[in-house]
C-alpha cells in the first residue's frame, strides 16, 4: 500500500501528562522535559506518556483545557530544589510580556493559539502547552508518519463550557490511527480513522472503539456533513453522531475535524445483529466446556478464547447449517453451544462505485453497486449463503419497484441494464436485456415487505432537502437485522451538499429542481438514472407519504434550521474563531471558493438554504401540485375515481381497451382485480385496509383483456420502465 507521508516539523521529546493536580482537578498539558533552546513549542510531540522516570520534573495545568476568562494555573511536580521558581507564559512562540506569575487568564487574543508556560528551577527549565479553542481540542502522538496503514500512538482529550470533567469521560491512551476516505484522503486535509486501545464514550456519542476524524476539507463551511447528519436525526432517521472539535496531530495544529462515530455494527452505532459478539459468546462457551472437561489452565483458557474468537469472527462458514467449525484440529458443532438464528440479517450494505469489483459485491441487475460493508467483504464471502441472500433481497426489492403494482413476481419479464456514454442531449445510451430471475422466498412481496417505508421516505427527504450530488451514488447504506426489514441507513457523506463549490467545480448549485428527478445529477454513473428513488416516486402510496413528512418537518425540523437564531446561525456563532484559525492554515485547498472566508462561505450556504426551502414550499402546497411537479407519476383522464366514506368506490373509464382493473389501497394494505362492465368498475375497500383518521389513497391501474398493464409508451430513456395509464384517489 502506498504511505503518506505527512511533514510535522522537528522532533523533540514531549509529553502530555493528565494527573490530579494539588488543586483537585485534572489536568492536561503538553510537557516539554527537555529544554529546547528555540521554545518550539509546535514541534511534534514523541509521546504522549508521563515520564516514564517517576523523579522527572514535569509541569502541569490546574484545567485540562484552556478557556478564554479561565484562569490556567502552572505546577511543578518532582522539583525539590530550594531555589525560586521563574515563569514565562508564551502565545504562539511568542514571549508575553509580564506574564511571570504562575497563573495566566487567556483573553480574546488568544483564542485558537498555543498557550506555553516556561518553569525556570536551579539550572534546569520544564515547559507545557495547551491550545486554546471554543471547541474541545483531540490531541494525536504518534510513532510514525500517518499513511493507508494503522500507526500506533497516544491520544488525549480537553473539553470547553459544555464538556468538562464534571461531565465528560475524557480518554487519555493508546490508538491506532490512519488515513481514511477515497478521494480526500489524498487532499492535504487528510480524515482520519482511529481506533482507541479500549472503548470510551467520547463526548457523549456511546462506547466504542473507532472513530473518525472527517477533514470537510472540501466544504469550507466545515458543517455540511454535521447539518444533514443532525437534520436526519431529527427527523426519526438513523446517523452519526459527531462533534466539531480543534485537532492538534505530534504538537502541530490541523484545522477543525468533526469527530464522529464510524459507521458499523454496534450497540451504539448500528444496532443489529452483530455475527461477531455471536462468535465471542460461541467461543466463550467451548473454552469452558474445555476448562470443565479438560482442566484448561486459565492461561490456555484466556490464549484460547482470544485466538477462536478470532478465527471464528473471520471465517462465517459455521453460522450455516451444520454450523461447524474447526480450529486447532478439534471441530466444534457451534449449534450446540448457542442458539443460531437465520442468516436473513446482521449485514450492512454500503453503495459505492469504488466497489464495482469488490469481491463481496452484490450489484443489481440496474448496476446498483452494493458490497458488504459489515460483516467486512473478505469475512462476508465465507459465508456465500449470507452473501446470496442479501443479493437476492435487494434484487427482488429494486424489481418491485419496476412492477406496475410495486411487488415482486417470479413469473414476471425481468430485466437487465447496461449502460453505455452520457449523452447530453439524449441522456444515457444502453441496452435492456431479459434475464432469468427467480426468487420463491420473495414471491409476491411488496416492496414495503421487504423495505421499511419509513426509511425510504426519511432518504427521500434527506436527499431533496440537501441536494446533495452523491446521494443515491456514493456512500448509501442498507442495514438489515435478523428476522427484520431492510433499511435505507445510516447517513454519510454529504460534503457535496446544499450546492456545494467542490474540488471538481462540479456544477451543484440548483436548488430550485428536484434532486430525484434532475437529470444532470445522473451524468456521472448511469445507474444514477435507474436510483431507486427514481421508482418510489411513481407510486402514489409513496408520494402521500412523503408530502405528509414534509408537512410535518417543515414547521419543526426544517424551521429550526432556518430560523432566526437557528440552528444554522448556532453553527455560525460556534465556529466562528475555531474556522478563521482553520482558513488561515488551509485556506489555499479551497480553491473553488476563490478567496471567500469562513462567513462568505456560510453566507453562500444560507442563501441555497433559504432558497431551496422556499422552492420546496411551492411544490408541497397541495399533494397535486407536488405529484404533478415530479412529474413521475402521470394522472390518466381516461380514469376517474369515486370513493365513499364508507369503502365504497367506483371506477369509470374512457377508453375502450380498459378491460380489467387493478386497484391498490394504502400501498399493499388491499389490493385487487375487478372487471370493467360497460365503462364501470365498482369495489369495495374492507375497513382493516383504511386509516381510521383519513387520508387514505387508492390508486387504479389500466389493465387490456389479457390482464396485462396498458402504458402511455416509452420513456425516452430505452431502460426505464414504460408509463402505466393509471389515477389515484386520496379521501
Amino acid at each position: 500500500m502506498k504511505t503518506i507521508m505527512k511533514d510535522y516539523g522537528k522532533w523533540v521529546l514531549i509529553a502530555i501528562v493528565l494527573l490530579f493536580a494539588s488543586a483537585g482537578f485534572l489536568a492536561l498539558g503538553i510537557v516539554n522535559n527537555a529544554l529546547n533552546p528555540d521554545r518550539d513549542f509546535n514541534s511534534p510531540v514523541t509521546s504522549l506518556t508521563p515520564p516514564s522516570d517517576t523523579t522527572a520534573v514535569y509541569v502541569s495545568f490546574n484545567r485540562n483545557n484552556a478557556q478564554v476568562g479561565k484562569k490556567l494555573e502552572a505546577s511543578l511536580h518532582n522539583y525539590s530544589g530550594n531555589s525560586k521558581l521563574k515563569y514565562q507564559w508564551y502565545v504562539n512562540n511568542e514571549k508575553i510580556s509580564g506574564a511571570t506569575k504562575s497563573t495566566y487568564l487567556p483573553t480574546a487574543k488568544d483564542l485558537e493559539k498555543f498557550i506555553s508556560v516556561v518553569v525556570s528551577y536551579g539550572t534546569g527549565e520544564a515547559s507545557a502547552s495547551l491550545y486554546c479553542s471554543e471547541l474541545p481540542v483531540i490531541y494525536i502522538d504518534t510513532t510514525h508518519a500517518i499513511g493507508e496503514e494503522y500507526t500506533t500512538g497516544k491520544m488525549a482529550m480537553s473539553g470547553n463550557e459544555d464538556y468538562t470533567v464534571a461531565n465528560t469521560n475524557f480518554y487519555y491512551g493508546d490508538l491506532e490511527i490512519k488515513l481514511r476516505g477515497n478521494s480526500t484522503m489524498y487532499r492535504d486535509k487528510s480524515p482520519y480513522k482511529i481506533k482507541l486501545a479500549s472503548k470510551c464514550d467520547l463526548f457523549g456519542m456511546g462506547a466504542n472503539k473507532h472513530w473518525v476524524l472527517l477533514a470537510n476539507d472540501i466544504d469550507h463551511t466545515l458543517i455540511r456533513n454535521k447539518l444533514v447528519y443532525d437534520f436526519a436525526s431529527d427527523i426519526g432517521m438513523e446517523s452519526m453522531s459527531s462533534l466539531n472539535v480543534s485537532l492538534v496531530v505530534n504538537n502541530s495544529y490541523m484545522g477543525v475535524y468533526q469527530l464522529c462515530e464510524q459507521i458499523r455494527i454496534g450497540n451504539t452505532r448500528v444496532n443489529i445483529h452483530d455475527w461477531e459478539d455471536l462468535a465471542e459468546d460461541a467461543a466463550s462457551l467451548i473454552v469452558q466446556v474445555k476448562q470443565e472437561t479438560e482442566g484448561l489452565s486459565d492461561g490456555g483458557a484466556k490464549l484460547l478464547l482470544e485466538r477462536l474468537t478470532e478465527a471464528m469472527s473471520n471465517d462465517l462458514s459455521w453460522i450455516s447449517s451444520p454450523y461447524t467449525f474447526t480450529y486447532a484440529n478439534d471441530t466444534y458443532v457451534i449449534s450446540d453451544y448457542v442458539d443460531m438464528p437465520s442468516v436473513n440479517g446482521g449485514f450492512l450494505l454500503e453503495m459505492d462505485f469504488y466497489s464495482f469489483e469488490d469481491i463481496s459485491s452484490v450489484k443489481t441487475n440496474f448496476n446498483q453497486p452494493l458490497y458488504f460493508n459489515s460483516p467486512a467483504p473478505e469475512v462476508a464471502v465465507t459465508n456465500p449463503e449470507l452473501v446470496e441472500y442479501a443479493r437476492k433481497y435487494v434484487q427482488s426489492f429494486e424489481y418491485a419497484l419496476h412492477s406496475y403494482d410495486f411487488t415482486f413476481h417470479n413469473d414476471f419479464t425481468h430485466y437487465a441494464a447496461y449502460g453505455g456514454h452520457y449523452d447530453w442531449t439524449n441522456g444515457w445510451t444502453g441496452t435492456l436485456d431479459k434475464v432469468v430471475y427467480s426468487d420463491a422466498a420473495n414471491d409476491g412481496k411488496h416492496y414495503t415487505e421487504l423495505f421499511d417505508i419509513n426509511s425510504l421516505i426519511n432518504n427521500f427527504m434527506v436527499c431533496e432537502f440537501s441536494m446533495n450530488w452523491d446521494c443515491m451514488k456514493n456512500s448509501m447504506f442498507i442495514s438489515k437485522d435478523i428476522n427484520s426489514l431492510a433499511t435505507i441507513s445510516p447517513v454519510w457523506d454529504f460534503d457535496w451538499a446544499f450546492g456545494n463549490r467542490n474540488m471538481f467545480s462540479i456544477d451543484t448549485y440548483h436548488p430550485e429542481s428536484w434532486h430525484t428527478t434532475n437529470d444532470y445529477f445522473t451524468n456521472e454513473q448511469f445507474y444514477q438514472s435507474v436510483q431507486w428513488n427514481r421508482y418510489l416516486v411513481k407510486d402514489p402510496y409513496f408520494l402521500l407519504l412523503a408530502y405528509n413528512k414534509y408537512q410535518e418537518i417543515r414547521p419543526t425540523v426544517i424551521e429550526d434550521i432556518v430560523k432566526k437564531n437557528g440552528k444554522l446561525d448556532a453553527y455560525r456563532l460556534e465556529l466562528k474563531a475555531a474556522a478563521n484559525a482553520n482558513d488561515n492554515k488551509w485556506s489555499y485547498s479551497y480553491g473553488a471558493y476563490n478567496g471567500e472566508t469562513f462567513i462568505n462561505a456560510m453566507d453562500s450556504l444560507e442563501t441555497f438554504i433559504d432558497t431551496r426551502v422556499s422552492w420546496l414550499d411551492k411544490q408541497f402546497t397541495s399533494f397535486d401540485n407536488f405529484v404533478n411537479s415530479l412529474g413521475y407519476y402521470i394522472p390518466s383522464k381516461d380514469i376517474t375515481i369515486k370513493v365513499s366514506d364508507d369503502g365504497e368506490g367506483t371506477v369509470t373509464v374512457s377508453d375502450a381497451n380498459i378491460k380489467n382493473l387493478f386497484i391498490q389501497v394504502n400501498g399493499n394494505a388491499y389490493s385487487t382485480y375487478v372487471s370493467v362492465d360497460g365503462n364501470k368498475a365498482t369495489f369495495t375497500i374492507p375497513a382493516e385496509a383504511l386509516n381510521a383518521k383519513g387520508n387514505n389513497i387508492v390508486n387504479v391501474v389500466a389493465l387490456n383483456a389479457n390482464n396485462q398493464c396498458i402504458t402511455n409508451g416509452h420513456s425516452d430513456q430505452v431502460y426505464k420502465n414504460e408509463i402505466p395509464v393509471q389515477n389515484y384517489k386520496v379521501f
